[in-house]
């Protein structure tokens, strides 16, 4: 009867084993995707002397500066994402911010 319950548990124990190695296996390929998915930005907008300024994607430039948009006058949250570099994808998304900014 001992042999039963050892046999038993040991298919257990290997069933177990095998739902945490195929969770694990799910959280990686979710990780992995997620950060292959990521394209470069077209443009970065930042505070530039207290304005907002356009710049490319690998952080060169001012291509343009916004002289109209007072960084000051924006909430904090907004001039600390400017700060860092707020990532723009395309033009639409560009237009947007800008309005949002008050341009």
């Amino acid at each position: 009867m001992e042999n039963k319950h050892g046999r038993g548990s040991a298919l257990y124990l290997w069933l177990l084993g095998g739902v945490a190695l195929l969770c694990l296996a799910v959280s990686v390929w979710f990780l992995l995707r997620g950060q292959a998915r990521r394209p470069e930005p077209l443009y970065l907008l930042k505070d530039n002397a207290g304005h907002v300024a356009l710049y490319a994607g690998d952080g060169t430039g001012p291509l343009a500066q916004y002289d109209e948009i007072y960084t000051r006058l924006l909430p904090e949250s907004d001039v600390l994402a400017l700060q860092q570099g707020v990532p723009i994808y395309n033009e639409t998304e560009l237009q947007k911010r800008l309005e949002d900014y008050g341009f």
